[in-house]
């Protein structure tokens, strides 16, 4: 059975494309079932990848054909097996739209941070990997590249790259 993992931003034109697609291919590559997609907490549907995140993603192995925005919803959250999250308001913003999801919704970076701290972690413990974490550290935050240069894409691109591969180490586990 598919491990479902949805990817969450505030445009869902950057980040959450991006970890949504190199999921989506890393997974592929590792052997993982994944059923990867995403959407932001103040979407526009239907709007394309940001220019510069597909130039990131094609340099980090992903595609973005085929990519439409969507605006999160509860209804899309349910049945998700993971949420990983850009920011801690986006964290809180999925917590509040859909509380039973509490122990599946983790910054992108939170969750891999506690994937490497533990290599024998799988997603069924990572719930309880994070007592005693400081879940509201600001170095969890994945920074916004929207309006700035190509330089806060690639950085941007390189921190989500990294904490996919962490992420599909996990879900192979």
């Amino acid at each position: 059975m598919a491990i479902s993992v949805m990817t969450v931003c505030t445009g869902n034109m950057c980040r959450s494309p991006l970890a949504e697609r190199l999921l989506s291919v890393r997974a592929a590559h590792a052997g993982v079932d994944v059923v990867a997609d995403s959407a932001g907490t103040r979407a526009v549907n239907g709007v394309a990848i940001h220019p510069e995140t597909r130039r990131v993603l094609g340099a980090h192995g992903g595609d973005a054909e085929g990519f439409a925005s969507r605006l999160l919803t509860p209804r899309l959250l349910q049945g998700h097996d993971l949420v990983l999250t850009a920011t801690r308001a986006h964290r809180d913003a999925v917590q509040e739209m859909a509380p039973l999801m509490w122990k599946k919704t983790y910054t992108l970076l939170e969750a891999a941070h506690l994937a490497d701290a533990d290599r024998a972690l799988t997603l069924a413990g990572l719930a309880r990997a994070r007592l005693g974490v400081d879940t509201d550290d600001p170095a969890w935050d994945i920074e916004d590249p929207i309006g700035r240069e190509p330089e806060v894409f690639d950085r941007t691109g390189a921190q989500i790259s990294h904490a996919v591969d962490s992420i599909v180490d996990l879900l192979a586990r």
